[in-house]
């Protein structure tokens, strides 16, 4: 959010006055002299003056939207100041302001500004006084949230400062994100996050926010599924909303969807191997292994060092032996059920030695991971390889993954 420097409050003792007439330059000079109080008196009596407001014919008169802007000044500084007996001078100041603001507006809505620099005597215009203001109400938001952790104001105050900047993307961004979640104003949250996405801005993790709040926070995964696909045609590069819209696919339960989407995204980048390496998961998801497979296959072509990709064609040629294992388990003890085990334990071995070299590929790939270290344990054990069963249960218990 821009900073301007603009001189409003300096202190100086407060004079009372015996009498109160409708001024606004008297207004704004106790104003900028940081007789708050003062500045309240002169412009309330201003503002209730009907002969100073209204002209003869009943309309305002020529003065009456500057002194409308002026008593907004003078409330929003009795809502930022940092003077308590200031701010006890309206406890809805920034309700006050607001109202004045808009009815100067009203008034005067092609007004670019109401009030010039004492000293260089250039306009200053309406737009920059209100990035001054926003900036003190934002302060009062950034405290209330990292110091007092009282996320209800802050984000209340946040919406404060979006009625001066409501274009502010930083604000947008930061209210969405952080306050807005913080406070579990989850609505409000995808509100100022849709207005951020709306002005351009570009962070992922505003988009994700959207797709997060409506799967987890709303439970509509619908609306999260709208939010993920806006979010890949805005950034068509994020690595991170595929996942997402596989993960409410699946939820869903619609994943033939979810592997249309997949193929189309490769179709458009066949070089992604994240890409391939969801239409794998999908596919594994609808039993069809040999196409899983060679989705895996591929993202691991793309990029040898791909542990996930490598992980899931170690996961899929183990079925094989998984299967025999299975078999040779519904097996009983009758002559018949031995000899057929037998036959099927050197079917057995030899699928174990067909899965464990992409075991063993994966485990260097990620050595600590428990699951490639599981599966590495039985096919070793299976195989009666007890030196590396050996290695492998010490790795597991440095690890704390065995007693």
């Amino acid at each position: 959010m821009k900073k301007i420097v603009v001189i409003l409050f300096v202190a100086i003792p407060v004079m009372v006055f015996s009498q109160v007439k409708p001024s606004i330059p008297k207004a704004e000079k106790a104003l900028r002299e940081n007789k708050i109080d003062e500045a309240k008196t002169i412009i309330d009596a201003t503002t209730g003056s009907q002969e100073f407001m209204v002209d003869k014919k009943g309309q305002p008169t020529k003065n009456a939207a500057k002194a409308w802007y002026m008593k907004g000044l003078v409330y929003a500084a009795i809502d930022t100041s940092t003077n308590a007996k200031f701010n006890a001078l309206d406890a809805n100041a920034f309700a006050s302001a607001k109202e004045a603001f808009e009815k100067a507006k009203e008034i005067d809505p092609k007004a670019a500004y109401f009030i010039t620099d004492p000293v260089s005597q250039i306009p200053m215009l309406t737009e920059n006084v209100n990035i001054y203001i926003a900036q003190k109400v934002f302060n009062k938001a950034y405290i209330e949230y990292k110091d007092k952790k009282n996320f209800k104001k802050a984000f209340e105050l946040t919406e404060q400062t979006l009625y001066y900047i409501p274009n502010d993307t930083s604000i947008l961004k930061n209210g969405g994100l952080y306050f807005g979640w913080s406070a579990e104003e989850w609505e409000k949250s995808i509100d100022l996050l849709n207005r951020y996405v709306d002005k351009g801005g570009k962070d992922p993790d505003a988009y994700l926010q959207r797709v997060i709040i409506y799967r987890d926070k709303l439970k509509n995964n619908e609306k999260a599924l709208e939010m993920v696909k806006d979010g890949e045609t805005r950034l068509p590069n994020n690595p991170d909303l595929p996942k997402y819209e596989l993960d409410l696919y699946v939820k869903m339960n619609r994943l033939p969807d979810a592997k249309a989407a997949m193929e189309k995204q490769i179709k458009a980048d066949p070089t992604n191997k994240e890409s391939w390496y969801y239409l794998g998961v999908i596919n594994s998801e609808l039993k069809d292994f040999p196409s899983a497979r060679k989705a895996y296959e591929e993202a691991s072509k793309l990029d040898g060092q791909y542990f996930d990709a490598a992980f899931g064609v170690a996961d899929i040629v183990y079925l094989d032996a998984k299967e025999v294992k299975k078999q040779m388990n519904q097996l009983g003890i009758t002559a018949e059920d031995k000899k057929k085990r037998f036959e099927l334990d050197k079917i057995y071995v030899e699928k174990l030695k067909v899965a464990l070299p992409y075991w063993e590929k994966a485990e260097k790939l990620s050595p600590d991971d428990g699951k490639v270290l599981d599966n590495l344990m039985a096919i070793y054990q299976d195989l009666d390889n007890q030196p590396q069963v050996a290695r492998i249960t010490k790795h597991m218990k440095t690890l704390g993954l065995l007693d």
